[in-house]
Parts: structure tokens; C-alpha cells; sequence
């Protein structure tokens, strides 16, 4: 999945990764499900609404932990690397 989401194929092979982490949070799931369910009913399209991904990338392991115990908002953090 990681290599096969690189906006630019000739970047699909320019990264080596050891490790990839799913995170699973269910205050942070419950707050995406409620604003999907805002969006819908203010009349977002399906294709509007469907859910992407992306991949930050971390310097230290700590700052991944931080992200995934206090969560990322837009404006709140120095991370810039996707």
C-alpha cells in the first residue's frame, strides 16, 4: 500500500520503509464518522465524502507516538512531510 500511494510513480521506489503502523482510535474515529454525517446531510456527494489516506513521515518514533495519542489537526503541527 505504501509504495503502490506515491503521487508520482518515479517516487514509488525513491523510499525504504521499516516500519508501517495503522492506527486505530476510536474518539478520533467517532469525530470523523459525526462530521461525515454533517457533511451528508449539508449535501456532499459520495465521491465528496469518501475517505483518502495519507502517509506522514517522522523524523523520531516520538513524535509518531505524540501524533497518534493527541491526534492531527490542520494548523496544529510543524509535520509538513505527506
Amino acid at each position: 500500500v505504501l509504495q503502490s500511494s506515491s503521487l508520482h510513480s518515479s517516487s514509488q521506489h525513491g523510499f525504504q520503509y521499516s516500519r508501517a503502523i495503522l492506527v486505530e482510535n476510536e474518539l478520533f474515529l467517532s469525530e470523523l464518522q459525526a462530521f461525515a454525517r454533517a457533511k451528508a446531510a449539508a449535501g456532499y456527494s459520495q465521491e465528496e465524502l469518501q475517505e483518502t489516506f495519507a502517509f506522514l513521515l517522522f523524523d523520531k518514533e516520538e513524535e509518531a507516538q505524540q501524533v497518534c495519542q493527541s491526534g492531527l489537526r490542520v494548523n496544529s503541527s510543524n509535520i509538513s512531510s505527506l
